[in-house]
């Protein structure tokens, strides 16, 4: 409104249009604190405070997306949404790797500590996004084969991390099958005795 105002003005009046925008900003940031410094009374009408505050957000969305003209994050944006911003800098994607069949494979890392996830671009089939983490096998401590759960944010990482989440119903190995699968175990306990009858032929 001052910028529009002083147009009609002499051009000797005038101030330049950056100088009111910037005091206006500083109207805007100095605001909260504007009570504690002993007025008795603070009234402002047009501050627009709710801009000053989306402006920021919106830049730095802006900036993830790449819409500024950055790369943004890219290929991280997924993974930022799920785990939060603290672990993009642990995360490291592992491309050309087959542990899951030929879907993406990152790890994050830090020392000794290690997570090791998978990146399905068609969980179930139904075209959705989603991403596994590597777990011991709930079956066979001795298993060779890689069990994985499903994970939604970080608290399933923490829960990975420490072996809790390897006895989660959803867990899956690639040798022994889902967790908990009593079909599995039917057809081990069946293969078992087709074994020994076969055994018992042979021995006459």
């Amino acid at each position: 409104m001052c910028v529009a105002r002083q147009k009609a003005w002499p051009a000797n009046r005038r101030v330049p249009g950056h100088v009111v925008l910037a005091k206006h900003a500083a109207m805007v940031d100095a605001w909260p604190g504007l009570p504690g410094e002993g007025f008795d009374h603070v009234v402002a009408d047009n501050l627009y405070r709710l801009e000053a505050l989306l402006k920021p957000l919106s830049d730095a969305r802006r900036a993830e997306l790449g819409w500024d003209g950055s790369e943004g994050l890219g290929d991280l944006l997924l993974v930022r949404r799920y785990f939060g911003p603290e672990i993009l800098p642990l995360w490291r994607w592992r491309d050309g790797s087959q542990l899951a069949g030929g879907d993406r494979i990152a790890e994050i890392r830090l020392r000794a500590d290690r997570i090791v996830l998978a990146q399905h671009n068609d969980v179930d089939g139904a075209g959705d996004v989603g991403f596994d983490v590597m777990v011991g096998c709930p079956a066979d401590d001795e298993c060779e084969g890689q069990a994985w759960a499903p994970v939604y944010n970080v608290t399933d990482l923490l829960r990975a991390l420490t072996g809790e989440l390897m006895h989660d119903p959803d867990v899956r190995c690639t040798l022994h099958g889902p967790h908990g699968n009593d079909d599995q175990d039917e057809d081990l306990k069946g293969r078992a005795d087709l074994d020994a009858e076969f055994t018992e032929a042979v021995r006459g």
